[in-house]
C-alpha cells in the first residue's frame, strides 16, 4: 500500500494506491479529501506519517495506521451518504436498495479493500451450495456453450453422473471467477429447501424494461433489489438478498408477487417470466441440485461492463461494485414472510374477474369508452387500445395452471422446461392480442367492470349449411349441457373424461346445421354413426 499526501484549499489529501495485480479492480487509485479539524501541517514536505498533532509534529507508526483507518472510514462514509442522498437535485429520500451501513464482518468493502475482504463479501452475499458449483463451457469451433457441474478430472464421454466426484465451491474457485479464469454458476437451493436469495431472470429484446418494472414493484414493497446485466448483455437479473435463510417457498412467493405486480405495471411482459425465478423449485429435486444461476462479477466479462450491477439512474455499472454490494440492504426473513403472506395470488382463467390496480404507481390510465375486438378463429384485440393492467388481466384470463408442473414438483422431480402456466393467448407481429373465442364473455365482464364496453365485430366464416341428423340418444345430463350450449352463440364446454363430450358436440352440430372446423381422426367413424 503506497501513500502520498498534499494540501489544497485548507484540506489534506491522501492518495492511496493499492497494488494487487489488477486482478479484482482496475481503478485502484483514489484521491480522497480529508478535512482536518483543529489540525495543521507544519511542514508538508516532511510527509504524512500520522494524524497531525496540534503542535504540528508528526507522530508514530501506530498513529499513521490510525490515519489510514480514518481515511478508509471517511471515504466509505462519503460513498455511503452520496448514494443514500443522491444529491443531484432529485428526491433525497434513501432508496430501498440502499438502506443500511454494513456492521457485520467484513464490514464496508470497496475497490481498495484487501482481496480477502472482497472474497468474504462475495461469499456472504452469494450464499449458495458450497459442496458443488457449475462451470460454463464454450466450444469455439461450433459456438456451442452451456453449463455443467464441476467434477474432479472434468467430464468424460460416457461418465455416470451418479459416481462423479463433484468439486466444492471454495474461496479459490471464487477468486478464479472474479479474475476471469472460470465462469462460476451457483446452485441457490440448499438442502432443506431453503435459500439466501431469489433472482428474477429476464431475456429477450425487452429484458431491461421488464427488469426495471420488477425493480419498481420491489421498491413499492420496500424490497431492496439489485439490477445486474447478464453476461450476454441482452438479459438482466434482479437479485433480492435475505438477511437470513428463508424457505424456498417463501422466497419464490416474494418473487412471484413482484412479478405479478410488474406485469400489471408493464402489460407486455410474458407469463413465461414466472418460470425464470431462481431457485426454480420449492423443493430440491430428488438426486439433483436444482437450477443454477450465473454468478455476477465474472472478471473477463466485467472488463466489458457485463455481469455487473447497474445504477438505476444511468443504467451504467456502479463505479465501485464492492461498495454497492457492501451497502446493499437485505430483506429480513420476517419481512419476506409478511410479503409472501400478503401477496395477491396469481389468478388465471375464470378466476380473473377484474383488472388489478398496482400499488407501485400513481399512474392508472383508463380504458377507452369502447374496446373493439374481432371474433374470428379467436378473439382479436389491438394492443394499442389496452392499458398495461388490461393486457396483463387478459393474458392471465387466457392461461391456466399447468398440472404437470405441480405434479413434478410434488414428486420432487425437475420442473425444467415445464411451464408453470399454460398460455392460451398469442401476440401477432402486427401487435394484436389473440385470445380463445370462448373468453369473449369473460373479457366483456372485465371491460365492463372497468367502466367500458366491449364491441365485438363478427369476422367468422359461417360456412355452408349441412343436413346432419342426430340419431343417438342423449342422457339427461348430456341434454342439459347441450341445451345450455345452444342458448349461446359461443362458449366452452367443460366436462370430465367419459362424459360424452364428442356426442354432445355432434348434437350441437346437427342442431345448428353447420360443420365443425376441426375433426379428430380417432372420432370420425363413431361420429358418422351418430349422425345417420
Amino acid at each position: 500500500m503506497l501513500f502520498e499526501h498534499g494540501e489544497q484549499a485548507g484540506e489534506l489529501f491522501v492518495v492511496a494506491e493499492r497494488v494487487d495485480g489488477g486482478l479484482f479492480d482496475h481503478r485502484l487509485e483514489r484521491r480522497i479529501p480529508l478535512r482536518c479539524h483543529r489540525r495543521r501541517i507544519a511542514d508538508p514536505s516532511r510527509g504524512v506519517r500520522s494524524p497531525i498533532p496540534e503542535d504540528g509534529w508528526v507522530g508514530s507508526v501506530d498513529e499513521f495506521e490510525g490515519l489510514r483507518r480514518e481515511v478508509k472510514r471517511l471515504r466509505a462514509e462519503n460513498a455511503r451518504l452520496s448514494r443514500l442522498l443522491e444529491l443531484r437535485g432529485q428526491d433525497t429520500a434513501p432508496a430501498p436498495e440502499q438502506l443500511s451501513a454494513p456492521v457485520a464482518a467484513p464490514g464496508l468493502v470497496t475497490m481498495a479493500s484487501p482481496v480477502a475482504d472482497k472474497l468474504a463479501l462475495f461469499a456472504d452475499r452469494f450464499r449458495a451450495r458450497v459442496d458443488v458449483y457449475a462451470v460454463r463451457w464454450e466450444n469455439t469451433r461450433t459456438g456451442a456453450a452451456g453449463w455443467m457441474p464441476a467434477v474432479a478430472g472434468g467430464w468424460r464421454r460416457g461418465m455416470d453422473r451418479r459416481g462423479a466426484a463433484y468439486l466444492p465451491r471454495t474461496l479459490e474457485v471464487v477468486a478464479a471467477h472474479l479474475v476471469g479464469d472460470v465462469f462460476m454458476g451457483l446452485y441457490p437451493l440448499l438442502p432443506g429447501n431453503t435459500c439466501h436469495f431469489v433472482v428474477a431472470d429476464f431475456d429477450g429484446p425487452t429484458a431491461m424494461l421488464d427488469a426495471l418494472a420488477y425493480v419498481k414493484a420491489a421498491r413499492a414493497s420496500a424490497v431492496p433489489a439489485a439490477l445486474e446485466i447478464s453476461q450476454s448483455g441482452r438479459g438482466a437479473h434482479v437479485w433480492i438478498f435475505f438477511a437470513g435463510v428463508v424457505p424456498a417457498t417463501t422466497a419464490r412467493a416474494v418473487g412471484t408477487a413482484l412479478l405479478h405486480e410488474a406485469m400489471v405495471l408493464r402489460g407486455s411482459m410474458d407469463l413465461r417470466s414466472y418460470d425464470r425465478l431462481f431457485p426454480n423449485q420449492d423443493v430440491l429435486p430428488e438426486g439433483g441440485f436444482g437450477n443454477l444461476i450465473a454468478a455476477p462479477l465474472q472478471g473477463r466479462r466485467r472488463r466489458d461492463g457485463l455481469t455487473t450491477f447497474l445504477d438505476l439512474g444511468t443504467l451504467e455499472p456502479y463505479e465501485d461494485q464492492w461498495a454497492f454490494l457492501s451497502t446493499l440492504d437485505r430483506l429480513s426473513p420476517s419481512d419476506a414472510e409478511r410479503i409472501a403472506r400478503q401477496a395477491k395470488r396469481a389468478t388465471t382463467g375464470a378466476d380473473v374477474a377484474s383488472m388489478s390496480r398496482s400499488a407501485a404507481t400513481r399512474v392508472h390510465p383508463a380504458l377507452p369508452s369502447v374496446v373493439h375486438a374481432e371474433a374470428g378463429a379467436g378473439l382479436s384485440l389491438d394492443v394499442a387500445q389496452l392499458t398495461p393492467a388490461a393486457l396483463a388481466a387478459f393474458k392471465h384470463a387466457a392461461a391456466m395452471a399447468n398440472p404437470k408442473f405441480y405434479e413434478l414438483q410434488r414428486l420432487r422431480k425437475s420442473t425444467w422446461d415445464t411451464p408453470r402456466f399454460i398460455r392460451g393467448y398469442d401476440l401477432t407481429l402486427d401487435d394484436r392480442l389473440v385470445l380463445p373465442r370462448g373468453l369473449r364473455h369473460t373479457i366483456a365482464a372485465i371491460v365492463e367492470h372497468a367502466g367500458s364496453r366491449l364491441a365485438v365485430t363478427d369476422g367468422r366464416n359461417p360456412g355452408r349449411e349441412i343436413d346432419a341428423p342426430f340419431t343417438a340418444e342423449l342422457t339427461t345430463k348430456q341434454s342439459t349441457a347441450v341445451g345450455a350450449l345452444l342458448a349461446h352463440d359461443d362458449g366452452v364446454l367443460v366436462a370430465p373424461p367419459g362424459s360424452g363430450k364428442t356426442v354432445m358436440a355432434c348434437a350441437v352440430i346437427a342442431e345448428r346445421g353447420r360443420p365443425c372446423r376441426r375433426t379428430c381422426g380417432r372420432w370420425r367413424a363413431p361420429r358418422s354413426s351418430l349422425s345417420g
